[in-house]
């Protein structure tokens, strides 16, 4: 029983129901509704490691799958599986980091804990209407820490909220808002960059 006129938020609810009650179609219904949304998210944040993506979003429904109990229905379902996804992103960072240091001797580096300075002026909302400027916008996101590609792909990818960001990346609303400042300066800087070398 798919149900399709409900909000997201009582359709994931719903949804989670008649996974807790055993109900098999249940889960494909759940894979095929999040899947690409899932991968596409996923996808941005590993700089478009097609393989990698593939097997997080696996684990994330895995995950989903083991720890329905944890979805307590106040927050969307999709906001939830990306707050999944978040750790899962974050796990693969910290395989990767502790595998270079394995290689190379000296400090562990977290890619997710990498700050940046900046004033709180929005992006313009034009420019991802072009193509140009859309495939611009991608190749200057790859560039950026992982913390800040996940904040912008959450907030202008996703449509999230602060708070709904919040939720997703366990930060207050105060400490979300300051991340988005620093990652739409950091974009800007690398956009302007990108548009004075061509």
């Amino acid at each position: 029983m798919k149900v399709i006129d409900s909000s997201p938020q009582t359709y994931g609810s719903l949804l989670v129901d008649r996974l807790r009650s055993g109900d098999r179609g249940a889960r494909e219904e759940l894979y095929h509704a999040y899947r690409d949304r899932l991968h596409s998210f996923v996808s941005r944040q590993l700089d478009g490691e097609q393989a990698a993506a593939e097997d997080i979003v696996q684990e994330i429904f895995l995950a989903a799958f083991s720890s329905l109990d944890a979805f307590r229905g106040d927050s969307k379902l999709y906001t939830w599986l990306c707050g999944i996804a978040h750790h899962k992103i974050a796990d693969f960072y910290r395989s990767i980091a502790r595998e270079a240091s394995r290689e190379q001797p000296g400090p562990e580096v977290d890619p997710l804990n990498n700050g940046m300075n900046g004033d709180n002026v929005p992006l313009a909302p034009d420019i991802i209407e072009s193509t140009e400027a859309y495939h611009l916008v991608q190749q200057s996101l790859v560039k950026l820490p992982a913390d800040y590609r996940e904040v912008i792909a959450l907030k202008y990818f996703e449509g999230m909220s602060v708070s709904e960001i919040g939720q997703v990346m366990e930060r207050s609303a105060k400490s979300v808002e300051g991340l988005l400042s620093r990652a739409r300066n950091a974009l800007r800087t690398r956009l302007a960059a990108a548009a004075s070398s061509s």
